[in-house]
């Protein structure tokens, strides 16, 4: 040994027991606050990557510029990239067809592809030429087109243009769900035959700028140089407020939001690594004492102190960024798991250098500043210690253990538990920040859930409509289509609307719809008051209650003036939603199908839903389409359902994640933290049991101080975790859609039973530990 700071590692081999408990509460530490970065960060990337799939990577849109104006933006600095765009029969209402089918006439330059994967020709080439066109892939499947025919396009006037087809691109959920067609040509092509009937503010430039530049302010300098009105701009909300790009004063909050839990996170991080220091320096009281009965000065005790701590940094650090790495590989590989279609562009090993950074330096950092408080004890230890153990680790007794209100085993493990003031905060403290932690965290599952709508049980993957809900599909298709081996379920509803009706002397125009089994399945669960079962048996009506002005009671009769005459039927109750739109004011009553024929005489449908299995493909749809004729619209939802699902489980797979992180972390420091605990106490253990303490009353001490710092962490974690709820909630939900806060009695329980299941797991390891301790080994280190 040539220098005294080689002690280190001699220390490290004799005490490797007590050193890697130190070194897993570090590696805990790191891997807590790098895995939540890591998987926020990696949380961004997927929404960054979904948004631009659905959105584009565009920025900012400007309407109603000429093409000078066009020119003078796309020379700017700050602009990456532009591209022209231009829409006409957007809200598929102008006449625009394709073989009887409304269809949606776009134009635009080449590039524009780069900032709308939508319009991206993945077969095929763009078209340049003046009578060329893409078109969508539907038009391909159902016109029976290849690259090279003609397509023709009418236009409302009844003219005919013919195009040649130069390649396609995938359809759109907005397409699909209207069961309508896509038709892309050039700008040039575009203002050749289609500006007549296209509105100025319609003519848009897409721009995508540098992501070194201050967005919001080039936008405000653009508007300002060119006298543009707030209605000619439009944003990319979401891909600029996932670059931090956006002055949106809700967007703002959440950026606020993060920045709070952020700081949460890495202060449980400090707590957890010096309550461990603080601990390993503190049972070592004798050794350090010796230390300084061989000549090591002050300076050098806490040299040494400092040095073992960077010494337990090279293996813990790493192991806790291995293991957060693992945990946002997993994650990533779920996503394309869960979502293949969406995610398939994302690395199923995606790295977070964000978490593995915030990881790293919080880790090392924390260990330096924590260790300064134990060197400093420590260099304070006079020789004279060296001989007394560590006795010098606890305050003076000044108060005897209350054995009044507790059995004496029980009492002094509340006086272990607060013998030092400073080793009680930090641990009772680090339990404390597992509870404010998670109470902060559960008010984003409620802002997913307002956000990001689930997919309903009801939703149809395919929706065959009659035209003016005439009802004119018959049930024969439905029972066709129910034997068919990819459909898993059929479901029509039968209207008949403009109903004269009356209650209780009130005359109002009624809305009769019929529900099957499945629907009423379905909304039995939204039934506010009255009966379901006298609905489902046909024996009455459910009044549907959205905003219309008139309330109905259980057992009110409404006389319905009908083709066939008058009809009465019996109100039973009433649904607070239904499976189709409810325009204001109206009044809409469901009932039966049987109950349905027998008032209306109508035995059609006005709508069939289909739910379809996985092994659905094109062409089963395709073959539906054909049966369904051409009088009848259908329209595809499969691509809006997969969007909509793919959503909420991307948001809330991390979301979960971080609150699965934190109660396993919460189980693992409470244990080891423990472990810690008694472990430093084991001589003072070994003494009571050689004066007649039996096991069972030690291992009770044991539990009674494990309780000590759980109750109290508990009760610091709910008293600051609560208020936090409240304005995390207030800020994420409250300001956006109203909603107010409630207790989180769900929250509280869960995280509460973690943290008494975590004590119970604790107490488990030390009274192993203390029923294999030898009484006389113990008493001969004393």
């Amino acid at each position: 040994m040539k220098h005294y700071l080689d002690l280190v590692k001699i220390s490290a081999k004799k005490r490797k027991r007590q050193s890697r408990m130190t070194r897993i509460c570090i590696v805990l530490a790191v891997f807590l606050v790098s895995s939540i970065f890591g998987m926020a960060d990696m949380e961004i990337q997927s929404q960054m990557y979904q948004a631009i799939q659905s959105d584009g990577s565009w920025h900012a849109v400007f309407a109603g510029l000429d093409e000078e104006e066009i020119h003078q933006i796309r020379s700017r600095a700050e602009v990456e990239s532009a591209s022209r765009y231009a829409v006409t029969n957007y809200g598929l209402d102008e006449g625009y067809t394709i073989g009887s089918k409304e269809t949606v006439v776009c134009g635009f330059d080449e590039n524009f592809q780069e900032l709308m994967p939508d319009a991206e020709i993945d077969d095929g080439r763009f078209p340049s030429g003046r009578n060329e066109a893409a078109v969508t892939k539907s038009v391909r499947t159902q016109m029976d087109l290849e690259k090279g025919d003609t397509v023709t396009l009418r236009t409302p006037s009844g003219t005919d243009l013919e195009f040649i087809v130069t390649g396609f691109c995938d359809d759109t959920s907005m397409l699909t769900s209207q069961d309508a067609f896509g038709f892309f040509v050039n700008t040039d092509t575009y203002e050749a035959y289609f500006m007549d009937d296209t509105p100025k503010e319609d003519f848009q430039l897409y721009v995508k700028f540098s992501p070194f530049c201050n967005i919001q302010r080039t936008i405000s300098d653009i508007r300002e140089q060119f006298h543009l009105d707030e209605a000619s701009v439009g944003q990319n909300t979401k891909v600029l407020s996932l670059m931090f790009q956006t002055n949106d004063p809700y967007m703002m909050q959440l950026y606020f939001v993060a920045a709070i839990l952020a700081i949460l996170v890495s202060t449980a991080g400090i707590l957890m690594i010096s309550g461990s220091l603080n601990s390993n320096v503190a049972r070592r009281t004798k050794f350090f004492g010796m230390l300084r009965c061989i000549g090591a000065d002050q300076k050098q005790i806490r040299r040494f102190v400092r040095r073992e701590a960077l010494g337990w940094c090279k293996s813990a650090i790493p192991a806790g960024l291995l293991l957060s790495v693992i945990v946002v590989w997993g994650l990533c590989a779920m996503l394309r798991v869960l979502s293949p279609m969406y995610f398939a562009g994302m690395p199923v090993v995606g790295i977070s250098w964000i978490g593995i950074a915030a990881g790293a330096l919080i880790g090392f950092v924390t260990v330096l500043l924590a260790a300064r408080s134990p060197a400093k004890k420590a260099s304070a230890v006079s020789p004279l210690t060296a001989v007394s153990g560590n006795d010098g680790s606890v305050r003076a007794v000044r108060k005897a253990a209350n054995t009044r209100l507790f059995r004496i085993e029980t009492a002094l493990g509340i006086h272990h538990a607060a013998g030092s003031r400073k080793n009680f905060i930090l641990m009772a403290g680090s339990f404390a920040f597992s509870i404010i932690l998670f109470l902060s965290f559960s008010p984003a599952v409620d802002f997913m859930n307002h956000a990001l709508k689930p997919l309903q049980p009801s939703a149809p993957d395919l929706s065959i409509e009659a035209p003016e809900n005439d009802n004119s599909i018959s049930r024969e298709l439905a029972d066709t289509l129910e034997n068919d081996p990819v459909v898993k379920r059929v479901y029509g509803r039968s209207y008949c609307g403009g109903i004269p009706a009356e209650v209780s002397g009130g005359s109002f125009t009624a809305y009769l719809v019929s529900y099957e089994e499945d629907q009423f399945r379905w909304a039995e669960d939204d039934l506010m008051n009255g009966s379901f079962t006298e609905a489902v048996n046909g024996n009455g009506v459910l009044a549907v209650y959205m905003d219309s002005d008139r309330k109905f009671d259980p057992g009110e009769e409404m006389t319905l003036e009908l083709p066939g005459g008058t009809e009465k039927v019996e109100i039973c109750g009433t649904l607070s939603e239904s499976m189709f739109n409810v325009p204001g004011g109206s009044v809409f009553f469901i009932c039966s199908e049987d109950l349905f024929t027998k008032l209306t005489g109508i035995d059609g449908y006005s709508e069939v839903d289909v739910q379809f299995t996985s092994e659905v493909t094109d062409r089963d749809v395709e073959k539906i389409r054909a049966l369904a004729g051409e009088g009848l619209t259908v329209a595809d939802e499969r691509m809006s359902n997969s969007e909509t699902r793919e959503a909420y489980y991307s948001f809330a797979l991390f979301l979960y994640g971080f609150l699965a992180v934190i109660a396993l972390i919460s189980i693992f420091n409470i244990v080891n933290s423990i472990a810690m605990s008694v472990s430093a106490r084991m001589n003072e253990y070994g003494a009571m049991c050689a004066i007649g303490m039996s096991i069972a009353q030690m291992v009770r001490m044991v539990a009674a101080e494990t309780a000590s710092y759980v109750f109290w962490g508990i009760v610091a974690g709910c008293g600051a975790g609560l208020p936090l709820n409240y304005k995390i909630y207030d800020m994420l939900v409250t300001s956006r859609w109203g909603d107010g806060w409630y207790f989180p009695a769900a929250a509280v329980a869960v995280i509460v039973g973690v943290m008494i299941l975590s004590a119970v797991m604790a107490v488990w390891g030390p009274a192993k530990q203390i029923r294999e301790m030898s009484v006389v080994d113990t008493i001969s280190a004393l």
